[in-house]
């Protein structure tokens, strides 16, 4: 008898995305395109986990752990990139016009606050477990710390710190009575890290952390944030590009040893221009050595 592999790892995350959103085991197998024997299996796996817990016949609700996961878990893909750190800003499209005067309304309303700032005078509410600052011509959404939201690219996880981000603006709208618009949102501050990267597991087990910094600022951390064993850490929206480059660059040197570099390169074509090119065999190095060269050059380019 065949046994059928219903295990799909991508859809672990998937599968408790819509749980917490949904409790309804039909309306999830149908917008995941699976069968019910599928979804019994990711429910049974993130039970497990601790990620959900049954509270009913057919009923499930994601635990606290599950809401704002601190660890990736063991089912989770080596190198899938980690979303966190976001905080949000939404511009008013129109400021209302009682708007300098919301510590009244927010009093009046019951709604708690507290003044903060530098001069402790931005009212800052939450919402969905946010803090939110009320500014004078906008709204700053700090999402919950080590929160995560995990993708197979960094545009992948932003799209899903977005969408929870929308679903702040809709609390927000009916707490406060304003209209707030998904195109006036921006991700103020965001953070990508590969997570349980080979590189960062082999220099957390040598107790290193590694910060790589230019004329910008600091662009690269490796470290242990999540205790996973490592992950490789981008910062802003350069993550987009430097992810799969940093990535593609280890593994480029990984598979030749990490002995095919620009400087080699270079040592080995004034070598043999020294030594001079007194046969096929020499010309033929040479030709090799540039091609080499000109490949590192077209990746320096690209960059």
């Amino acid at each position: 008898m065949v046994k059928i592999r219903l295990e799909n790892k991508k859809l672990y995350l998937q599968v408790l995305e819509e749980f917490k959103q949904d409790t309804n085991l039909s309306r999830i197998k149908n917008k995941l395109n699976i069968k019910k024997q599928n979804l019994n299996y990711y429910i049974a796996k993130l039970k497990h986990l601790g990620f959900i817990t049954h509270v009913g016949e057919g009923w499930y609700e994601v635990t606290e752990k599950g809401k704002n996961p601190t660890k990736y878990g063991n089912n989770f893909i080596q190198d899938d990139i980690r979303g966190h750190a976001y905080i949000w800003t939404i511009e008013l499209i129109k400021i209302p016009s009682n708007w300098n005067e919301r510590i009244n309304i927010l009093e009046k309303n019951k709604i708690n606050f507290k003044l903060v700032g530098a001069l402790k005078s931005t009212p800052r509410i939450k919402a969905l477990g946010r803090k939110i600052w009320l500014c004078n011509n906008h709204i700053r959404i700090f999402d919950v710390e080590k929160a995560s939201y995990y993708g197979k690219t960094a545009e992948e996880s932003q799209l899903k710190g977005k969408i929870q981000a929308f679903r702040i603006l809709r609390v927000l709208e009916n707490k406060l009575g304003i209209s707030l618009s998904n195109d006036k949102l921006k991700f103020q501050k965001e953070h990508y890290a590969i997570i349980k990267n080979d590189l960062a597991k082999h220099h957390n087990e040598k107790g290193i952390v590694m910060r790589i910094s230019d004329e910008n600022g600091e662009w690269l951390l490796i470290d242990d944030s999540l205790e996973e064993g490592g992950e490789l850490e981008n910062t802003g929206k350069a993550a987009f590009k430097t992810n799969p480059l940093v990535k593609n660059w280890w593994n480029d040197h990984k598979k030749h040893n990490f002995e095919v570099t620009s400087s080699y390169v270079l040592d080995n074509i004034n070598k043999l221009t020294e030594s001079g090119l007194n046969n096929s065999d020499r010309m033929n190095e040479l030709l090799l050595i540039t091609k080499a060269l000109v490949q590192e050059v077209d990746k320096l380019k690209n960059k």
